[in-house]
């Protein structure tokens, strides 16, 4: 491992320096000192994804300050953009030391060539993003010091050959800023990495129950209030920061500047507009959208948390032209995404006007309603030259018309079901392809039954999901989601912004970026190598975050040993002091219920794991009571054998309790108390503190909960009862989630 370590030290600072000047050294043992000079800068000949062809000459080619970039006249942006990675100011010159651009017409769409040999770079692409994605293979066999865009002149390249062209035309990334706001300058690092990665579909979930983030000009209320929430804001808050504003929205002039930006880069900016669910913060700036009928709100504080367009209501239609109008200014793509996804029908059953129309259309339930309001959305667009995308249980009524892209979200059955019924569909299977999805059992991100790792999308075949070769000529693409609900709660304010989009997209992006790109992909073994030994190293050049895999833990002999396979360094934490220190020596085998490790390398770090009894919790006998009613599914008896938790029927209100009773006395290290769900922060009691009883009579305040929990450390004070107690209204949800308690 210490050679490993002393390997990794020596190639960081080589990309710390960020340049390729030449710096001499002394070799002792004698009266004189002899200049000799370091050895190669090594070559790097593996390309992500995986091209077609590479045939590895002998020799190097040396950019210098004398190598011109020469171009056709339709890639001035192309070589603007390779640019910004070398310091090349020549732009004429001899063709035998210059970096060449070229179309080529006898290529096809987004193929090139790129040659490297004793005359120069030579690219050829059959159009811009031919080229562009030679670029990126360019850039990717330069030393790693060249993502820093600070690197300096001469710098080598191996002579080489590379021929190259993408399996499918559609390889997307969605971004969801909907939940959680991203700034301009966010969106274009990730435009940067999918540029990396050669994708060139950006699926921009703009819309959705959370917020509305896109300035519409005849709307302009639609972004102003509804681009925030929390605090005074006319929104109630969610997924966290209940106590101010928050959010945004992208004006118009920004969003064409996020396009032009994508363009440079081969990427084709897809809009989404969730509807004709998803819609709860339009409903709550435009009520007059929603159906006609009076909802039960007691559960929700009050608050109307409906969130369907009204089918039957005709001046709908016009504001959806009305914004559409609007949108096509924007954004050039012939598609846009109009949602259909997880409607709630019983809104529609409580409408008379949404039950009127399907009696006069003779629509048999709730698929059909909304196939027949997604129609007549599409015809809209039609009129605008514009193509309509939608989720994959928008088509299950069967009346959508076969010309519609649909993006297969739920399942790799769904999928074969819409290729089946000859819709072209975008591959996106949550359980392979969504990146906000937990990579192992205890990390952070959304739950998956299996996790969502690297080596899930490594292994990804088509062949083996089921697709019959008439099947796969139905696949549009591949596109990989990134979700934001929990992005919020782990933005440090002290720290990178994309720190956790980065952990959960990388290396897990370039898994993606294979399926979509290669006919013959890396196994997982090998893409593992290649991060670890090539990759690893260009992403902290980016100043980009990368996970890790995490530290192998055995206990054995009284002690606890760790170790990693990438020399990165390994820290544990003790949750009894919430200290996290340097791991040198195996630790006492009586620390591994309280102890977690992790490592860290560069810019990437990895999830914090524990040993078995880690994940273990006490279970005293404890009765759990509260001012709310407890579900009859998820009931406070379930919750209280520590297997699953509880939830309430309504939100909770200034005043409510929800107390834990020890049948004796209880005596331990930790105990954690949490409402919400354990992996997002909702359907939470926000405005909140503990109490605890020592005597079996009187509760003291322990101290306030953050974001819905509490972690306490008794010092060998035996605890009779705690309790929680709210001080203010929670989230704006219809329930409580009451977590078994952590005792340790």
């Amino acid at each position: 491992m210490k050679y490993l370590l002393l390997t990794y030290a020596l190639l960081i600072s080589q990309c710390a320096c960020a340049n390729n000047k030449t710096t001499a050294k002394s070799e002792k043992g004698s009266d004189t000192v002899k200049v000799v000079a370091p050895p190669p800068a090594p070559l790097f000949t593996d390309i992500i994804p995986q091209p077609l062809s590479i045939v590895k000459g002998e020799g190097r080619f040396t950019i210098d300050e004398r190598t011109a970039i020469l171009h056709d006249k339709e890639l001035a942006q192309a070589a603007d953009y390779l640019r910004l990675y070398l310091p090349i100011e020549r732009t004429s010159g001899s063709s035998n030391n210059a970096i060449q651009l070229a179309l080529d017409k006898t290529l096809g769409k987004e193929e090139y060539s790129l040659k490297i040999d004793k005359k120069g770079v030579a690219i050829r692409g059959g159009d811009y993003g031919g080229v562009f994605n030679a670029i990126q293979s360019l850039l990717q066999l330069l030393p790693h010091a060249v993502y820093s865009k600070s690197a300096q002149l001469p710098m080598e390249v191996s002579y080489i050959e590379v021929k190259d062209a993408p399996q499918y035309h559609y390889r997307g990334f969605l971004l969801d800023v909907a939940r959680t706001f991203q700034p301009v300058h966010e969106v274009k690092r990730v435009l940067d990495y999918m540029a990396f990665c050669k994708m060139n579909k950006l699926h921009l979930h703009l819309i959705d129950n959370p917020a509305w983030r896109i300035e519409i000009k005849k709307y302009p209320q639609l972004a102003q209030e509804g681009g925030f929430r929390g605090g005074d804001s006319r929104l109630h808050p969610i997924y966290g920061r209940f106590n101010q504003r928050y959010g945004g929205f992208y004006t118009q002039d920004e969003l064409r500047d996020i396009v032009a930006y994508a363009a440079q880069r081969n990427i084709e900016v897809i809009p989404e507009i969730d509807m004709p669910g998803h819609s709860k913060a339009l409903g709550a700036i435009m009520p007059e959208i929603l159906c006609n009928y009076t909802p039960k709100t007691s559960h929700t504080n009050g608050i109307d948390t409906r969130n369907v367009w009204c089918v039957a209501k005709e001046n709908n239609y016009a504001i959806i032209e009305d914004i559409v109008k609007e949108l096509v200014t924007i954004f050039p793509s012939e598609y846009l995404h109009i949602g259909g996804d997880e409607v709630s029908f019983s809104q529609w059953k409580q409408c008379p006007d949404c039950q009127r129309l399907m009696a006069q259309k003779g629509l048999s339930g709730g698929e059909q309603l909304e196939q027949h309001f997604l129609n007549r959305v599409s015809k809209i667009l039609e009129k605008y030259n514009r193509k309509a995308v939608v989720w994959d249980e928008a088509v299950d009524g069967g009346l959508l018309p076969k010309t519609t892209m649909v993006t297969g979200w739920r399942g790799v059955k769904q999928c074969l079901s819409t290729t089946a019924k000859g819709y072209p569909t975008i591959i996106m299977p949550a359980s392979v392809f969504y990146l906000d999805k937990r990579q192992s059992t205890h990390e952070r991100g959304h739950l998956s039954s299996k996790g969502v790792s690297l080596r899930t999308i490594c292994d990804f075949s088509f062949e083996n999901a089921g697709f019959t070769a008439e099947q796969r000529k139905n696949i549009a693409g591949i596109e990989a989601a990134f979700w934001s609900e929990i992005y919020l709660a782990n933005i440090n304010p002290r720290g990178h912004f994309s720190d956790y989009l980065e952990y959960m997209i990388f290396p897990r992006i370039f898994g993606v970026a294979e399926v979509a790109w290669s006919k013959e992909r890396r196994s997982y073994d090998v893409m593992y190598s290649l991060l670890k030994e090539n990759f690893y190293r260009k992403l902290h050049c980016m100043s980009a975050t990368f996970r890790l895999e995490s530290p192998t833990i055995k206990v054995e002999k009284g002690k606890i040993f760790a170790s990693t396979s990438d020399g990165s360094q390994i820290y544990y934490k003790d949750i009894r002091t919430n200290k996290t220190q340097e791991y040198k020596v195996p630790l006492n085998a009586d620390m591994a219920p309280f102890v977690t490790l992790h490592s860290r390398l560069m810019t990437g770090y990895s999830n914090s794991v524990g040993t078995p009894s880690f994940y273990l919790s006490r279970t005293p006998e404890v009765a759990i009571t509260s001012s709310m009613p407890f579900s009859k599914n998820r009931s406070a008896e379930r919750c209280a054998t520590y297997k699953t938790a509880a939830y309430t029927t309504r939100c909770a209100k200034a005043g409510d309790w929800v107390e834990f009773r020890f049948t004796s006395p209880l005596e331990c290290s930790y105990l954690k108390v949490a409402t919400g769900y354990a992996h997002l922060h909702r359907c939470l009691i926000y405005k909140g503190h503990v109490e605890v009883c020592y005597d079996g009579e009187s509760f003291v305040k322990a101290g306030n909960l953050s974001n819905g929990a509490y972690e306490l450390r008794p010092k060998k004070r035996a605890i009779h009862a705690l309790r929680i107690v709210a001080t203010g209204i929670s989230d704006a949800e219809n329930k409580v989630i009451i977590q078994p308690l952590v005792i340790k």
